[in-house]
């Protein structure tokens, strides 16, 4: 039986050996010194903090980048410098940080126990340790909000000053480094919805121009082909003599069946009496338009001097009209009306028409477009 116990602790002690941790690693905490405690909490802290700086400084630059609140990057910074001199006083010496962030000091440890000529199996979930290290590869790296245990678990044994301190210190990195985390993610998707509802702000501002570029193309082709159509008119007529011009060259008004004119004339006619209708409520009163020669000498004939020589009146070339209705009176509302308004779509008064001129006519209206 003695021999048999023995035997099994040469054992123990060949393995733990091999391990390289002088032995301790497979003895009870109990059993360890306190000295190999002390330096076994230390360690594992180490390993610990130096992940914590590098993840943190990661997460800083990314909340950096997105421009989150300035004070959060500085906490963050503070926590990090702290965390770094107690490393320092830990370890006497500078850490390593220019390795890359995403890469942690336990990935490390697991690469190196890998031996070069064998290819490592893929290592079956095992229940964690709760007296061993948390690997912050997972609190830092993988878990986005604010860890709820200690990031350096209380030591199963004895832990000095140091440690203690390096557990606070990481326990602060690790709260700010998730509250960055957080913001600089909460920030990058406001931007990215701020960035999308601008974009749909110009592809319908956009859209909108090139509506009202549409539109405003419309409208001055509307016009050109108006004026054309106008022009056009204008000339069909030129080939008839005064008096002379066959009622299919002519056009109507809506509002009067009665009435003939050029039809550009016409077309502004009606466009004035719409105006003159939401005014007074009625119709312009249209007494005399197109006269034929035959009208013309007729007219002569009977009025007189009111008359133009046949053949040369602007009623025998389509192009004016006498009024009544209160316009053929001067000082009426419906004449001031239409001496305000009438000229803006080409029908005026001529001067001789006018009151003072060589033969005031108050109904009389030329088309002068």
């Amino acid at each position: 039986m003695v021999a048999a116990l023995a035997m099994s602790m040469c054992v123990m002690v060949t393995v733990s050996a091999t391990a390289g941790d002088g032995g301790s690693a497979l003895i009870p905490t109990a059993l360890v010194p306190g000295a190999v405690q002390v330096e076994r909490a230390r360690a594992g802290a180490v390993d610990v903090a130096a992940d914590a700086i590098e993840v943190a400084q990661t997460v800083q630059a990314e909340g950096a980048q997105v421009a989150i609140d300035a004070a959060q990057l500085e906490a963050l910074e503070a926590a990090t410098a702290r965390l770094d001199e107690l490393l320092v006083e830990a370890t006497g010496e500078e850490p390593d940080l220019d390795r890359d962030p995403a890469t942690s000091r336990s990935a490390e440890r697991a690469a190196a126990d890998v031996p070069a000529t064998a290819t490592a199996p893929v290592p079956a979930p095992v229940a964690a340790d709760p007296a061993a290290p948390i690997d912050p590869a997972s609190v830092f790296e993988q878990t986005p909000a604010p860890p709820t245990v200690p990031l350096v678990p209380p030591a199963a044994g004895k832990e000095d000053e140091t440690t203690a301190e390096l557990r606070e210190a990481v326990a602060a990195v690790a709260t700010l480094t998730s509250t960055v985390r957080q913001s600089a993610e909460a920030k990058r998707v406001a931007d990215a919805a701020a960035a999308a509802a601008a974009a749909q702000a110009a592809a319908e501002a956009a859209a909108a121009a090139a509506a009202a570029q549409a539109a405003a193309d419309a409208a001055a082709q509307a016009a050109a082909a108006q004026a054309a159509q106008r022009a056009a008119w204008k000339q069909s007529l030129l080939g008839y003599s005064n008096g002379k011009i066959p009622d299919s060259a002519l056009c109507g008004v809506s509002f009067d069946a009665s009435v003939r004119l050029r039809c550009d004339a016409a077309e502004q006619l009606d466009v004035l009496n719409v105006a003159y209708r939401a005014q007074f409520g009625s119709n312009l009163v249209v007494n005399d338009s197109y006269r034929s020669y035959a009208g013309q000498v007729a007219c002569k004939r009977t009025k007189g001097y009111l008359c133009a020589t046949p053949g040369t009146s602007n009623h025998g070339s389509g192009i004016a009209v006498d009024l009544g209705g209160g316009i053929d009176s001067f000082g009426t509302r419906q004449h001031r009306w239409m001496a305000a308004h009438a000229p803006d779509l080409h029908w005026d008064l001529p001067s001789w028409a006018t009151w003072g001129g060589s033969k005031p006519e108050a109904w009389h209206w030329e088309y002068t477009g």
